[in-house]
């Protein structure tokens, strides 16, 4: 399907099935690690997903276009939620991914209480304090928690989750410990823990991990690798 471009913007091929996503540099682009926190996310038709800051539309796009997940894409910002819509529209995906144009805390006006089975969000990484200086623009909203924090986004997954459902999340290393926190605190069990590298020879940076809405105690830690930079 032909869609309109908007000035700056461009359509880049996400090399799987024809699978393509308008992005626009002006905006934050989305990274290899989206890509990984996609990939590892499991499910099939029979789920109902919801895709936290959903920006670019990069995980909702992959999670639809590969693993058939009908998806829920909730982004705060309007250019970027309009951007991936049109991306949507671009792969034919209208049937698969939904987009919400709103706060992720507002997502009770939405979607009902206990309602999915899988929620994934790749959060802004670093505190609000940490160092955002322009924190109206769109790299500061995708970078620092200056729309949402993290306990924002655990409360919203909680709210989300039936029993049993899935919360996919990535961030960095040492935001594990309190990620770890944040979820059991809301009787969500992590379960798979992922670390990655930047490269074989780097020290960790990242951490991927799924956990359960009242799973049961234990974790599972996979063998440590590097960032895979394909979809």
């Amino acid at each position: 399907m032909n869609v309109e471009l908007k000035n700056g913007e461009r359509i880049d091929d996400l090399q799987y099935n024809g699978l393509k996503i308008i992005q626009n540099p002006d905006f934050f682009r989305f990274g290899c690690d989206a890509v990984e926190l996609a990939n590892f996310v499991s499910g099939g038709a029979k789920d109902r997903a919801v895709d936290l800051g959903s920006g670019s539309g990069i995980i909702s796009l992959l999670l639809a276009g590969k693993k058939n997940i009908p998806v829920t894409a909730v982004e705060i910002q309007s250019d970027v939620a309009e951007m991936s819509e049109r991306s949507v529209r671009l792969n034919d995906l209208q049937d698969k991914i939904r987009v919400i144009n709103a706060p992720m805390q507002n997502i009770g006006k939405y979607l009902p209480a206990g309602s999915q089975s899988i929620v994934v969000c790749n959060p802004p990484y670093r505190k609000a304090e940490s160092g955002a200086k322009k924190r109206g623009d769109y790299e500061a909203v995708s970078r620092y928690e200056v729309a949402v924090t993290l306990s924002e986004v655990a409360d919203c997954a909680a709210y989300l989750l039936k029993n049993g459902g899935k919360f996919y999340l990535i961030n960095q290393t040492e935001r594990l410990a309190e990620t770890l926190y944040e979820c059991k605190k809301r009787g969500i069990e992590p379960k798979i823990l992922q670390i990655l590298t930047p490269t074989e020879d780097k020290t960790p940076h990242l951490f991927m991990l799924a956990a359960i809405k009242g799973g049961k105690e234990g974790i599972t830690v996979n063998k440590e690798r590097a960032v895979r930079t394909y979809c």
